[in-house]
Parts: C-alpha cells; structure tokens; sequence
C-alpha cells in the first residue's frame, strides 16, 4: 500500500497529527543521531510539543506523587479521597529505547484515566535500550509491582486488585508481566502492543509501515537485546502457554503497523480461555490514541480504558 493510500484510511484529526509530526520533526535532525541519549531527549522535545498542542490536559485535582524503588522513578496518579483502591501499573512506550513517565502526555492522559476510573495509577520510569539492554526494563516493572503489593498497606491499595497496562513497548512489557506473575495480577490493557519483536511479515506492518515509519527495525531490536540469543521471553507472543493470565482489554488501531500482532496475540488469549476484550480504533495509528484535543475517536478510546478499569475493578 502506497503512503498516500494508507493516509487516505486515517481520520482528518490523524492527518494533521501527522502533518505536524513531520513539522516539527524537520526542525529536529538529531532524531536519527547514534547518540542514544541526544536522540532520546529530541524525542520527548517533540512528543512535549505534540501534546501540548493535541492533548487534553488532565484534571488539576489528580494528586501526583513520587516514589523510588530500587533507583527507579515511580510516578503515584491518585483521584481525591483516602479510600482503598484499585491499582493499575503503567509501562509507557518508546520502543524501549525512548519515552519516560515525565513526558507531557503520559500526564495528561493518566490524570484523566485516574479522575475517571477510580483507580490509582503507578507509573514506572524503567531503564531503556541501549545502555540497559533486556530484561532490565523488565526486570523493572517486575520490582515495582512486588513493591505494590508489599507496600500495598502503606499506599492504600488492595493487593489483590493491581493491574498492568502499557502502550506500544509499554503493552509488549506489560503482557510479559502478566505472563511472569500472571497468579499476582488482577487484569491488563495491551494499548497498541508490540506483542511481536518480528512484524517484518505482518500485513498491517506492509500496509501502514510507511505511514509512521518506526525506523530501522533491526537497529530497534538490536539496541534492545543486544547480539546474544535470548533464553527468555522477549514477547509476549513468544509465552507458549498463556493459560490462566489475568482478564484483558486489547486495543489495537486500524492504520497501525502493529495492528495484526496485537489482535494475534488477543486471539491466542481468547483460545486459551482467557477473558478478553478488544476494540480497533477506526482510522486510527500507532501514537494517535493521545490526541485527545481534536478526535473523538482519540476520547472514546481514552474512555474504554477507564471505563474497562472501573468496571474490572469494582469490589
């Protein structure tokens, strides 16, 4: 499929997303530099301006709070009140190279899936590709939730309702969570998952990789697990037996390359008995669910996972 053929599958708001990726992104040459970290601070410089200009801000009443657990940043998004509540770990994406729970739009939207749904929001700032290859960032995500529930006193949570979610490589960390300590958690929201390392072969990879190129993808999957072969799970797709995970919300978009390994993965879910829901975004694509200032797509999307995450949590 030609760029101009997928475009033509995206929603007008999506079109001017990306019209404005593309205008901020040429006043920024350093996003391909060999330099992680200069090409990872470039990306929040645009992700920053792409919120702020397509993103909804999030309720000012949402407290927001900071923890460290074991010399990673854990960001706390509580809606007013004292009661005990509901939990939900939150990996953001990045193609676990870039991104971080400081950006402006990891906020926005978590005040408002805070505010909306009740429940009270962890989010974890893990080590990124490549100076902490894998598992680090996953091994992370694993420590903070076993501080979750060993805090869960102190935090004013109940241990027995902690959820995970994350988007893109956020979703690919949060469904391998699930599959490790999948006796311990309570639910999951796979938002756009990378729930494949290989989607060379995907179709919707052919037919909407041009329309936001992820780059290199070998370059991608090298900076994360390195040259060694891996003796474990780097995907959820690669978990053989996914009997008896935690309940599921997948939501996969219509224009998003990694649209097809996404719904495979809820697929294999569903076959295994596992309870789960799933929803495509029309016209949607791969970061596009955050544009919440201008889709009314974008704010339904927004509103199933806190609708799912009230719903799934309620004692």
């Amino acid at each position: 499929m030609t760029t101009s053929t997928a475009r033509a599958r995206c929603e007008p708001a999506v079109l001017d997303w990306l019209a404005a990726i593309e205008e901020i992104g040429a006043g920024l040459p350093d996003m391909q530099s060999q330099d992680w970290a200069r090409r990872r601070r470039v990306a929040g410089e645009l992700a920053n301006g792409l919120a702020t200009r397509f993103t909804l801000p999030g309720p000012a009443e949402c407290r927001v709070s900071e923890y460290r657990v074991g010399g990673v940043a854990v960001l706390r998004y509580r809606a007013p009140g004292d009661e005990v509540r509901a939990a939900h770990l939150s990996i953001h994406g990045g193609g676990f190279v870039h991104g971080s729970v400081y950006e402006e739009i990891n906020d926005r939207l978590l005040r408002r899936r805070a505010v909306d749904s009740g429940v009270d929001f962890f989010a974890v700032e893990y080590r990124l590709a490549p100076e902490h290859q894998f598992p680090a960032g996953l091994n992370d995500c694993l420590d903070v939730l076993t501080w979750l529930i060993d805090s869960a006193p102190e935090l004013r949570i109940d241990p027995d309702r902690i959820g995970v979610g994350g988007s893109s490589a956020g979703g690919n960390l949060a469904g391998l969570v699930a599959a490790h300590a999948r006796d311990l958690v309570h639910h999951q929201v796979l938002e756009v998952p990378a729930a494949s390392l290989d989607i060379s072969h995907d179709d919707s990879y052919r037919e909407f990789g041009e329309l936001e190129p992820f780059g290199d993808l070998s370059e991608l999957r090298a900076a994360y697990l390195g040259d060694s072969d891996q003796d474990q799970w780097t995907a959820p797709d690669e978990v053989p037996d996914l009997t008896g995970l935690p309940p599921a919300l997948v939501l996969t978009a219509e224009c998003d390359p990694l649209r097809d390994c996404g719904q495979a993965y809820a697929a294999r879910m569903a076959e295994a008995g596992v309870e789960v829901q799933t929803w495509c975004g029309p016209g949607q694509t791969h970061g596009s669910p955050g544009i919440t200032r201008t889709s009314a797509i974008a704010r339904e999307w927004q509103d199933r996972v806190s609708d799912y995450l009230r719903t799934i949590t309620a004692a």
